[in-house]
């Protein structure tokens, strides 16, 4: 369940570059908003951890394999660097091999995602 939120989220939100935009600045208007009213301290500045996150996905929008919506043999293509008809590998290994980049791809995003929200609002959690 959260896999597919987090993949609607980063396809219509940070895949979107007005969007995105729209998003952050929101999210920074607010975050300026409660600092001035509520004196929360440094909340503007780590709303500048979003920009962080929305930038990486616009830059891994056409590299990253887990969100393309093409057929799996395609996707190894890419990943094996073999054309479409080059590589004659049985269709379980293409699979096997596809998951595990997809799988891979979606750990990083997610782990760099994690780290930048830590980094810009773990001292409120404390």
């Amino acid at each position: 369940m959260i896999k597919k939120w987090f993949m609607w989220f980063i396809a219509n939100v940070f895949f979107k570059k007005k969007r995105a935009a729209m998003f952050c600045g929101t999210l920074a208007t607010i975050s300026y908003i409660a600092e001035y009213f509520l004196c929360i301290e440094n909340l503007f500045s780590s709303s500048g951890a979003i920009f962080t996150i929305a930038g990486l996905f616009l830059n891994i929008k056409l590299t990253a394999i887990f969100h393309l919506k093409i057929p799996i043999a395609s996707k190894d293509a890419i990943i094996s660097g073999h054309a479409t008809f080059g590589g004659g590998t049985p269709k379980e290994a293409q699979e096997l091999r596809v998951k595990e980049v997809e799988s891979d791809e979606v750990w990083g995003a997610s782990l760099m995602v994690i780290g930048t929200l830590i980094w810009g609002y773990g001292s409120y959690f404390i």
